[in-house]
């Protein structure tokens, strides 16, 4: 329906979209293979070197939002592999978000788009995204999968390639050139100065790290690994770099 037509009204329309994918993902969340489930998670903790407890602890930070300055380059591989996943198993033309403040018609091969919802989806409900990847339904069903409903969060999109993503951290945090800027933005995505100068130093990292720094790590990862806390005989200083 155009949107020039006087009975026409965005909201409305946008709602029931939204309404009728949530239906539909509830119906094919009652059919989701818990059996390929389990296994995209041990393909991801395969890249952190078959450590379920490390991978444990980064899909937790995803989902609200965190990152361990420690466990970058970790944080980004993972998000790499998800990304992936999503255009594998959600092409275009498969799935759908609703913009309740733009009146175009979703194209999903519009950046904008895709942006606004595939790192918000990867991140903060990844488990959700297999699921529906994994649900088998009857043929005469199969169309609901490819009418899949994600919902976007523009501010939480940003904030997950800042924090996850490689190039997003390079473009975010170098080539700003308003600084009272990219502090509110830091800000707005509760991202304090240490951790930003953390990931650029990461980005741009050439040679082999500090022998302070890799020996830190194996211990985190040895505590991660061993259900124990954080050691809390390290000296201060350190938790500090």
């Amino acid at each position: 329906m155009s949107s020039n037509n006087n009975d026409y009204d965005h909201s409305t329309y946008a709602r029931r979209c939204a309404s009728f994918g949530s239906c539909s993902n509830t119906f094919l969340l009652k059919h989701q293979d818990k059996a390929f489930i389990e296994k995209m998670v041990e393909k991801q903790v395969e890249l952190l070197g078959g450590n379920r407890k490390l991978y444990n602890r980064i899909d937790k930070n995803m989902m609200k939002g965190d990152v361990d300055h420690f466990f970058i380059s970790e944080h980004c591989a993972i998000y790499s592999w998800r990304e992936a996943f999503f255009s594998k198993h959600f092409p275009n033309n498969s799935w759908f978000t609703v913009d309740f403040d733009n009146e175009d018609e979703f194209d999903p091969e519009d950046a904008i788009q895709q942006f606004i919802t595939i790192p918000y989806q990867i991140t903060r409900h990844f488990d959700r995204v297999v699921a529906l990847a994994s649900a088998k339904v009857n043929a005469e069903l199969s169309w609901l999968k490819m009418q899949t409903y994600f919902e976007g969060n523009v501010l939480l999109s940003c904030e997950a390639e800042s924090k996850y993503k490689w190039k997003g951290m390079t473009v975010d945090f170098e080539e700003g050139d308003d600084e009272q800027e990219i502090l509110a933005y830091c800000k707005d995505i509760n991202l304090g100065f240490s951790k930003v100068a953390h990931m650029i130093a990461e980005v741009h990292q050439t040679g082999p790290k500090k022998l302070e720094e890799m020996a830190l790590k194996a211990v985190l990862l040895h505590h991660i690994s061993s259900d124990l806390p954080p050691p809390d005989y390290l000296p201060t200083k350190i938790y500090k770099k």
